[in-house]
């Protein structure tokens, strides 16, 4: 009766842990759009996070959470619901990088320094390298 009972709950523990490594990918990088991270800090606080960018609006997962102009190397965001995002984003470009740097207007007064980049996709793999001896076809 015991081993059946630690047997189970040696099961019961090993599911959930393999269905986590099977969902690698969030809702923003699987649905349409352009994934960013941020890190926001307030003097010692800080907070990380992503959002994803489709058609001039904002969104965390599926939900709609703001709006997003850009003008040269100047980018606002208007978040309405975004937690440490809420408020109004002024960012600028970074010389010729993908980061961005900025303030974010929270509507009580309070600010945050914030740093933005497009999230980077997992490099693709090589392709297998031709063995020795293997020379190319030559065209004639």
């Amino acid at each position: 009766m015991r081993r059946s009972l630690l047997a189970c709950s040696v099961v019961a523990l090993l599911v959930p842990s393999v269905d986590a490594q099977e969902r690698k990918k969030t809702d923003n990088d699987v649905l349409p759009g352009e994934v960013w991270t941020f890190e926001a800090t307030k003097g010692e606080l800080s907070r990380k996070g992503e959002f994803r960018i489709y058609e001039k609006k904002v969104y965390i997962g599926e939900r709609n959470i703001g709006t997003f102009a850009v003008k040269g190397d100047e980018a606002t965001l208007i978040v309405r619901s975004g937690g440490v995002l809420n408020g109004r984003v002024l960012l600028k470009r970074e010389g010729q990088s993908s980061t961005w740097r900025g303030v974010i207007n929270h509507g009580d007064g309070s600010k945050w320094q914030i740093a933005v980049s497009v999230k980077e996709d997992k490099p693709k793999r090589d392709k297998p390298k031709d063995k020795k001896g293997d020379k190319p076809e030559k065209a004639k």
